[in-house]
Order: structure tokens, then C-alpha cells, then sequence
């Protein structure tokens, strides 16, 4: 496991006090920038019942997982809040992060608690393959979590959105770094974790947010966030091809071609 007091040691939540609040409400927000925002949002508020989700499994005990877990959870929740507190300065009120995060999760879909079910009884079954596909499949979300902010530093208009996204982005950064370090470390030499790992990925893989959010409204939030959902997904791919036993892997590029379809839209070329 990655060295988790390197990690504790720089986690604290997201700084905003500083921002100039005035020239946010100035440049506004595109309706595009509303939507993504939006999502985002949503999307970090829920990782406190994805936490409670596997703290209660037994194979959590372990000090090191625990701890970037308990990490994990207290940034992401204060994402989700500075987010909401821009998104307010620019005349975009969304309800309180709390409430919203407590309906939404209270109307998940039927693939939520599918998943939460399984995920139990793999932890059960084969504890230290659940590990490896959860660190794996933590690296490929917190990747495509990365791009998005960077995505949004390039795209907007609006300077405090701009460094918002940095500062987001700058965590979620270490999130992906430990995930995937994890990930490496869980996978190597183990030819089991690695089967079913990729059989997972390549079969059930979806951005993140499907508990909550429909295929349609995935499909549109990422068309409204990359300007390239190709080669940003085919990098997030190649990322996770590099990981033992997962050469070649596609989850990416699979779901983009499984959505497109779905939503009658022309599927995505594979990238050269």
C-alpha cells in the first residue's frame, strides 16, 4: 500500500475564502458550465454513501485503506460544497449540498443497489480481489474526474471557476496517484484478481455518477464537458492498460460505443 501519511499530511478541504467572489458573479456561468457544475456536484456529494458502502465490510479494517478512505470522503464532500458555493454567487442556486445529496441517494437507481450488492459479496468471497478492483476502478474514475477539471480550467471564461477547478483538480490528483498505486500493487503477481478485474472493467465499466444519474444524462455530461470524449477516454484507457494483467483493456472506449448506441447517436471511432 502507498505510503497513506504522505497523504494525510497535505489533506485538508478545498480553500475558497480567497476567492473573489465579485468578478465569479461577473463572468457568470454559460449554461453548459451550469450543467457541468451541476453534475459534479451531484456526483461528489454522493461519495459519503459510497464510503459508508465499504467501511462496513469487513476487509476496510485495515488501517491504511480506512484511513485514505476517511481522506477521501471529508475532500470530496467539501468539492461538492465549493462547488455549490459558486454556482450560488453566479445566480445558480442549487439546494444544499446535505439535502440534495440525501435525495438523490434516496432515489438511486436499481443499478445503485445492484452494485452495492455485489460489491458486498465479492469483499465476502475474495476480499483482496474486491480491493483490486476497487482501487482499479478508483484510478480510471478519479482520472476521468481529473481530466473534467482540467477541461474546465481550459474551457471557461470565469477566472474563480478557473482556479476553483485547479484547486479541485490539484486533490483529485492525489486521489488518482494513490488509487492507482494501490491498484498496481494489488494486481501484480495475482492472476486471479486480474481476470476478473479486466472481465469487470470491460463488461460493467461506467463513469462515475450511475447510481444516480441515467446513461442518457452520463452520455450528455460528458459531451458537454470534453471537447474530445475520444481521446480523452482512449488516454484514460491506455492509463489503465499499463496496470498488471490489464494490457489493452478499453472500458473507456466500450462505454462511449454502448452509450452512443443507446442514445441513437453515431458511435465514437476508435482512436489510432
Amino acid at each position: 500500500m502507498p505510503d497513506i501519511q504522505q497523504h494525510l499530511a497535505v489533506s485538508q478541504k478545498v480553500s475558497i475564502d480567497d476567492l473573489d467572489w465579485a468578478a465569479a458573479r461577473a463572468a457568470g456561468l454559460s449554461e453548459r458550465e451550469r450543467a457541468n457544475l451541476e453534475f459534479f456536484a451531484d456526483v461528489e456529494s454522493q461519495t459519503f454513501f459510497y464510503f459508508l458502502e465499504v467501511a462496513k465490510l469487513q476487509i476496510s479494517r485495515d488501517p491504511d485503506l480506512i484511513s485514505f478512505l476517511t481522506m477521501w470522503n471529508y475532500e470530496e464532500h467539501f468539492h461538492a460544497q465549493a462547488i455549490s458555493r459558486l454556482m450560488a454567487e453566479c445566480g445558480c442556486p442549487v439546494p444544499a449540498a446535505g439535502s440534495r445529496a440525501a435525495k438523490l441517494r434516496t432515489s438511486a437507481r436499481l443499478r445503485a443497489r445492484l452494485e452495492d450488492a455485489f460489491q458486498v459479496s465479492l469483499a465476502k468471497a475474495m476480499p483482496q480481489t474486491f480491493v483490486a478492483l476497487w482501487m482499479t476502478w478508483g484510478a480510471s474514475q478519479e482520472l476521468l474526474t481529473c481530466q473534467g477539471y482540467e477541461s474546465l480550467v481550459n474551457t471557461t471564461n470565469n477566472p474563480v471557476l478557473a482556479e476553483l477547478a485547479r484547486r479541485i483538480g490539484k486533490q483529485e490528483r492525489r486521489h488518482y496517484a494513490f488509487y492507482l498505486a494501490s491498484a498496481r500493487e494489488r494486481l501484480e503477481g495475482d492472476r486471479v484478481a486480474q481476470r476478473i478485474v479486466r472481465a469487470i472493467l470491460e463488461r460493467n465499466w461506467n463513469p462515475a455518477g450511475s447510481g444516480v444519474k441515467s446513461p442518457a444524462e452520463q452520455a450528455q455530461f460528458v459531451a458537454n464537458l470534453f471537447p474530445d470524449p475520444v481521446a480523452t477516454f482512449s488516454h484514460a484507457d491506455e492509463r489503465l492498460s499499463a496496470l498488471p494483467g490489464l494490457e489493452g483493456v478499453q472500458p473507456g472506449m466500450r462505454w462511449l460505443r454502448r452509450v452512443s448506441l443507446a442514445t441513437g447517436a453515431a458511435a465514437p471511432a476508435a482512436a489510432n
